[in-house]
């Protein structure tokens, strides 16, 4: 089911971008990237790209040498300094945390670092961190940030409001379009997609069959794809928190399928490089749906589009945030085709003869 393309929808986006793209870049010397998330690797490549120096702060030695092999695998990120020694990040300008793990202990982090340069902004990255618990931690300007597109692409960047308005001046620096919004609005999108693609994996279907329908459909990436880049280990944090019971990554994480960080996921990375088909997850599906007692079917591409669109669109309308960023967060962090505009403007040109089920 791939729909029509609105002649209107890059027209949209255009004057989106257009309304948020005005403003100074922040002047950045040195900046400190803490984390071995691939996240974290995305925001310390992109920030060596602007020009200033980079240290990417490792929590050990063999975290240090998987940065490295994958950096060196990307061809990107040359010059980086990458160390397990808290010291280097003395007499930073900007302070980013992307570990991705436990709140607390990322609040503790921050705080230890703020301590080697107290004049820096301090950035938390992603959910799990609340802003008055940083602010406790750490005396100067501090700022919660998201950027949710398969790293390392980062096309808009969520601060979450109340943050330092400094937080604005690093998104243009790093050629991100700035969005102050009162919630992290990207994952809940992404959320929405990725369990529906579980969903379906979980009924019958492959991951490379719901990734083929979604791209054939315009996505930039399928969500099985997309979650493998950003880590399974994410969703399956995301799962414990929100009791989410489908249990295939539940399963999958424990037992090694971390995503591309960790050469499998959805698919196979031989070597770290492209997406290979795994028919071993196939048997893990079935033999979990067996499990709960669901008799898998074949779910053709017409179905699998409209659920995954019907999810994204279903996650976009129970949002009270302006539909402009809405339909900017669908593309740039969800992969949602450019050239139909965003999630709610491609459903307002439908009109009633929209086929999703909201």
């Amino acid at each position: 089911m791939s729909g029509p393309i609105l002649p209107s929808g890059e027209l949209h986006l255009a004057r989106i971008r257009k309304r948020l793209s005005d403003g100074i870049p922040l002047t950045v010397q040195h900046a400190v990237v803490a984390g071995g998330s691939p996240q974290a690797l995305g925001m310390a490549v992109a920030l060596i790209e602007t020009g200033c120096r980079v240290t990417l702060l490792e929590e050990n030695d063999f975290d240090v040498v998987r940065a490295r092999d994958m950096l060196a695998r990307t061809g990107k990120g040359a010059g980086i300094a990458l160390t397990t020694d808290t010291d280097q990040a003395r007499d930073a300008d900007v302070l980013i945390e992307a570990s991705g793990g436990d709140g607390l202990a990322r609040v503790k982090l921050m705080g230890q670092l703020a301590a080697l340069s107290p004049r820096a902004l301090m950035v938390s990255l992603g959910a799990g961190v609340s802003l008055g618990s940083l602010k406790d931690q750490v005396e100067g300007p501090v700022a919660l940030i998201e950027c949710d597109a398969p790293p390392p692409a980062i096309g808009m960047i969520e601060i979450l409001k109340g943050s330092d308005p400094a937080a604005l001046g690093l998104a243009y620096r790093l050629g991100a379009l700035p969005v102050i919004v009162p919630s992290f609005l990207g994952a809940r999108l992404i959320a929405a997609m990725e369990d529906e693609a579980e969903a379906l994996v979980f009924q019958g279907a492959t991951p490379w069959e719901v990734d083929e329908a979604a791209e054939a459909f315009g996505f930039d990436l399928g969500p099985c794809a997309a979650q493998d880049l950003r880590g399974l280990d994410r969703a399956l944090a995301r799962h414990k928190l929100t009791g989410h019971d489908l249990p295939l990554i539940a399963r999958m994480v424990p037992e090694g399928r971390l995503g591309r960080k960790g050469g499998v996921g959805w698919y196979r990375y031989p070597g770290g490089g492209g997406r290979v088909i795994d028919p071993l997850i196939e048997d893990l599906a079935r033999e979990e749906a067996h499990f709960a007692g669901v008799a898998p079917r074949e779910i053709g591409p017409d179905e699998i589009t409209e659920r995954l669109v019907g999810a994204l669109l279903r996650s976009a309308r129970a949002m009270k945030v302006e539909g402009d960023i809405i339909d900017l967060a669908s593309v740039l962090a969800c992969g949602f085709p450019e050239d139909r505009g965003g999630i709610l403007h491609y459903a307002a040109e439908l009109g009633s003869g929209s086929p999703y089920r909201i």
